[in-house]
């Protein structure tokens, strides 16, 4: 385990969410090392001390623009939603 002297204790007693997010379908197909660095995010998370069931991947809005609120209406509610709760 890559533990970090940044991440703490109480850190790691919250969820860990990872927002994967491309803005269009082509950025999705064209940019897939930026994908793949993305979802490496859980990879990291597990080093630096979160359990598997303590990460969440939200990547309900992946290749949709933010021309529209209600594209991003379930990813970007979801983040938004959890993070005043303190539980991430």
């Amino acid at each position: 385990m890559s533990r970090s002297e940044l991440v703490s204790p109480q850190h790691i007693e919250r969820k860990a969410l990872i927002y994967i997010r491309q803005s269009t379908p082509h950025q999705v197909l064209s940019n897939q090392e930026s994908l793949r660095l993305q979802y490496a995010l859980q990879q990291r998370a597990l080093e630096l001390g979160w359990r598997a069931e303590d990460i969440e991947i939200i990547d309900a809005d992946l290749g949709l623009t933010a021309t529209s609120a209600a594209h991003l209406s379930k990813g970007n509610s979801r983040s938004s939603n959890c993070i005043p709760s303190e539980h991430v």
